[in-house]
């Protein structure tokens, strides 16, 4: 049953039905905000009953500005669930004593700009216009709610906090989880949020945002959890983190955009501080943006690029699909966050990066990249590549192929392959194993090879392929034990060949490649 219109009206709620009809603003005299929440002067106080019945239409027809007060008490918990309002309201420098109730209400717009409201509670509301909270307002919560609460809302324009205090000790401070906010989420100038709840301090999980979402000069923090947990958000043009202090704990990061679709670019400015005291700062696992911006010491403080690194900051970035990370971070930082600030290995990281080098043209430093990935996976996953020889053989074909990716590395060891080879036919052929006998000499005479036929004989012995003949005229003695030592060793030199051989030829065909 519809309760019925309240008619008691004192003169100053008078004034305010009449202020409303006309579309003027209702200031009462200057107040400050504490001393308007414990006033008891009639000339401030409006029940929140009779503010409803002028929302709902009941007390007349109302001005499409909607209704505009400043300076007033609220007394009593302003209930519209369910409700559809006939005009917007603003309300300046205003007290509530107790929550504001909007569950699945429809307002024109909502703003709240200055003044303390207990807590707001709109699940599920529809909001036509804009939804702003501003100019020192506080909206505080004592249940694990959340101070504010839009799951499911949807804002037809934009839901914009600036220099505003949001915080809850109990739970959440913004739960928008599931919103649609059409225009925008603009978290500006001065803005704090801070709650003390496991699911974050914003709480934003499946939230659609069809314009940019922005974090200017703000600070979210929270004891229990993230400071942003935004899992599969989606953002129809960028996010923006600038200036802005974020502070958060939990084990996938006191900032989560799991599985989030950002439209535009992903920006963090060079003044923006994630901090978390398990050290573990960003999940971006399986989200997607176009452009990624990341200052130095976001991540790592120390701005380092190499393979080594003592930081123990972490970041998730398994999944994480882009198009291009900013030149200014530049490829080598980012392989830097891949090897050393990621908590396990995972081939997607490298493989992204990789793709995104080789599509700006820059094949070598895909190539690198590559190569870390194989370094990457034998450090932190051996298990993956088998047994104790499978895994010396990857480092074996890491030094001496880059693992199919350093063709020249190759080669230049075929090289020295062979120069070993014929260093060791002039060894042999030094070497005397009785008197005027070596371990190298002419066949038919026994006498001392040449020079150059010492280094035939090696190089000879050492090809697989291709035998010059030459072993008919210069060979090794192996009835000397010299000479056996010295083929065993060329042996093991045309072994190298072949192996080294085979490396090349696959390398230059791109017939290697590890991907995983």
């Amino acid at each position: 049953m519809t309760a019925p219109r309240v008619t008691d009206l004192s003169d100053f709620e008078r004034r305010v039905v009449e202020a409303a009809r006309e579309g003027d603003l209702l200031g009462a005299e200057q107040i400050e905000v504490a001393d308007l929440a414990e006033t008891d002067d009639p000339d401030h106080l409006l029940r929140a009953e009779v503010l409803r019945d002028l929302l709902l239409g009941r007390h007349g027809d109302l001005d499409p500005r909607g209704v505009v007060l400043a300076r007033v008490r609220i007394t009593g918990a302003l209930i519209l669930d369910g409700a559809t309002a006939m005009a917007g309201l603003m309300l300046l420098n205003c007290v509530f004593d107790q929550p504001v109730l909007a569950r699945q209400a429809t307002l024109p717009h909502l703003y709240l700009i200055g003044g303390l409201v207990p807590s707001l509670q709109a699940s599920r509301v529809r909001i036509e216009g804009d939804l702003h909270l501003s100019d020192g307002v506080r909206i505080t919560g004592g249940t694990p709610e959340g101070a504010i609460r839009l799951i499911g809302a949807r804002i037809g324009g934009s839901l914009l906090c600036r220099d505003a205090e949001i915080t809850n000790p109990d739970g959440l401070a913004l739960e928008a989880s599931s919103a649609d906010l059409g225009s925008g989420l603009y978290l500006h100038r001065g803005t704090l949020i801070s709650g003390s709840s496991a699911d974050g301090a914003l709480h934003l999980n499946g939230a659609r945002i069809g314009g940019p979402l922005e974090c200017q000069s703000v600070k979210i923090a929270n004891d229990r959890g993230p400071a942003i947990e935004a899992d599969t958000l989606t953002v129809g043009r960028s996010m923006l983190i600038r200036d802005t202090e974020l502070t958060g704990t939990g084990e996938i990061g006191a900032v989560r955009l799991q599985g989030a679709q950002i439209g535009g670019q992903l920006e963090f400015s060079a003044t923006t501080r994630i901090t978390s005291p398990d050290n573990r700062l960003l999940s971006l696992s399986d989200a997607k943006a176009t452009t990624v911006f990341m200052p130095d010491g976001l991540v790592c403080p120390d701005g380092s690029t190499s393979a080594e690194c003592s930081r123990p900051e972490l970041v998730w970035l398994d999944g994480f699909t882009y198009a291009a990370i900013d030149p200014a971070f530049g490829w080598r930082r980012w392989l830097h966050l891949l090897r050393r600030h990621t908590e396990y290995y995972d081939a997607s990281g490298y493989q992204k990066l990789a793709a995104v080098e080789r599509t700006a043209g820059h094949d070598g430093n895909a190539r690198a990249i590559l190569i870390a990935q194989q370094d990457d996976l034998r450090r932190r996953s051996p298990d993956a590549l088998g047994g104790p020889m499978s895994r010396l053989f990857h480092w074996i074909w890491g030094v001496l192929a880059g693992y199919g990716y350093r063709a020249r590395r190759t080669a230049a060891a075929l090289l020295l392959a062979l120069v070993a080879a014929g260093a060791l036919g002039l060894w042999a052929g030094a070497t005397e194993t009785r008197p005027g006998h070596h371990a190298a000499e002419r066949v038919a005479t026994g006498t001392s090879c040449s020079p150059v036929e010492l280094i035939g004989l090696g190089l000879d012995r050492g090809l697989p392929i291709a035998p010059t003949g030459l072993r008919s005229r210069c060979d090794l003695d192996t009835a000397s034990a010299a000479g056996q030592v010295f083929t065993a060793a060329i042996w093991g030199v045309q072994v190298a060949v072949w192996g080294l051989a085979t490396l090349a030829l696959a390398g230059y065909t791109n017939l290697v490649r590890k991907t995983a």
